[in-house]
């Protein structure tokens, strides 16, 4: 197949919606399909392509990451759906396969324009949740206008037309259908590429540390689990939480962390590389994960692929993914004594640990598998393309 992918990042920094999808679209171009990407220009962490079937396309303007303005996602927009004209005229496109905000509305554009079918990837949905476009306005570096446009910008790209809507889990379908869509929606969920985690040949240790990974903004909630470990390391007074990632919410968790005595505790790390990051997920006991707000984090799935059990909030998608009890605890998103108590009793028990470990790797063997997704994935591509014929 030709597919064409549009997505604004295409780089590992860009959250770990992106990350999946970055994973998709190798894997795709593995398997031997014929896979153009369309994307921004970036001044820094481009991905080098050794894939033979992968074809790069960057657009202008060139963004710093977090840093991307209205009238820069507007030129995004014309420059891609040139650049996609360009690809489709040259060269027959038989999907095209789209993420979140600006790319949908690209996607859209050329769907219709060379009648080709689209399908559209759906991480999360945030207008249906209370003020989280409140609270993302706030953040440092971003535009009060988002208050208004940020859930109305949602609404359209979630309701503008595609032949199928890719929610990455149940409870992101649900959110889906809350919008009033008007596309039928497939249920299609996340996986992780086992044997990245397996060749890195880290020995699995459970260390007196837990970790965070994620981008360091609202809705991951992070000053939850800070102020838990007040209490933390009053009975456990060696144990450390290690942030991995950075984001408009750094500076003022740092300044918590300050204010409230942690800096020897708690360490932010800002943006590592891939076996930097699986090294300390590889030691660590758990990965918390206090988010308000998500789809499917894939920083979960490799939590589970490194044998580590979960820490999550208690939201819709955490009962997908978590067994509780048995892979890991599901805890009061806002209750930070709650989330002490179950981060000292898994770092008193490494034991317990070992065995959640062992069933979130099982998990992720039978469920979340990457050949899974791209299996699911290919199949709906071909189911897409047989129903254009009809």
């Amino acid at each position: 197949m030709n597919i064409v992918y549009i997505t604004q990042w295409f780089s590992y920094i860009g959250g770990g919606g992106e990350v999946q999808f970055i994973n998709l679209i190798n894997a795709m171009a593995n398997k031997g399909h014929n896979v153009h990407v369309i994307c921004q220009m970036l001044s820094n962490f481009e991905i080098s392509n050794d894939i033979e079937n992968l074809h790069i396309h960057r657009v202008k303007p060139i963004i710093k990451y977090e840093r991307v303005n209205f009238n820069q996602n507007m030129r995004f927009i014309i420059n891609a759906i040139r650049m996609g004209s360009e690809l489709i005229k040259e060269e027959r496109m038989d999907i095209i396969h789209v993420n979140n905000f600006s790319p949908v509305i690209v996607g859209s554009i050329l769907s219709k324009l060379f009648n080709i079918p689209l399908i559209k990837t759906i991480h999360a949905v945030y207008c249906t949740s209370p003020d989280f476009w409140r609270k993302w306005s706030s953040q440092t570096n971003a535009s009060s206008v988002l208050r208004i446009v940020g859930p109305l910008f949602e609404k359209i790209t979630i309701r503008l037309h595609a032949d199928i809507i890719h929610a990455v889990s149940h409870a992101t379908k649900k959110d889906i259908i809350k919008v009033n869509p008007k596309s039928k929606i497939t249920v299609i969920p996340n996986g992780v590429d086992l044997s990245n985690y397996d060749n890195l040949k880290f020995n699995i240790d459970y260390q007196k540390y837990v970790v965070f990974i994620g981008r360091l903004v609202v809705n991951k909630n992070l000053d939850t689990v800070i102020s838990s470990f007040k209490e933390v390391i009053s009975t456990i007074p060696n144990a450390k939480l290690i942030v991995i990632g950075s984001g408009p919410k750094m500076g003022e968790w740092k300044k918590m962390v300050s204010y409230m005595g942690l800096d020897s505790t708690i360490e932010f790390t800002g943006y590592i590389s891939q076996k930097d990051k699986m090294d300390l997920l590889s030691k660590c006991s758990a990965l918390v994960l206090p988010s308000t707000v998500e789809g499917q984090p894939i920083a979960a799935l490799e939590a589970f692929a490194m044998s580590k059990p979960l820490l999550v909030s208690d939201i819709e998608p955490s009962y997908e993914i978590v067994t509780e009890g048995v892979d890991g605890f599901i805890l009061p998103t806002h209750d930070a004594r709650k989330w002490a108590e179950k981060i000292i009793f898994l770092l008193s028990r490494k034991h317990v640990c070992e065995r959640m470990g062992r069933e979130g790797r099982l998990k992720v063997e039978k469920i979340y598998n990457l050949e899974r997704q791209l299996d699911n994935m290919e199949s709906t591509y071909h189911k897409l393309l047989t129903l254009r014929e009809l």
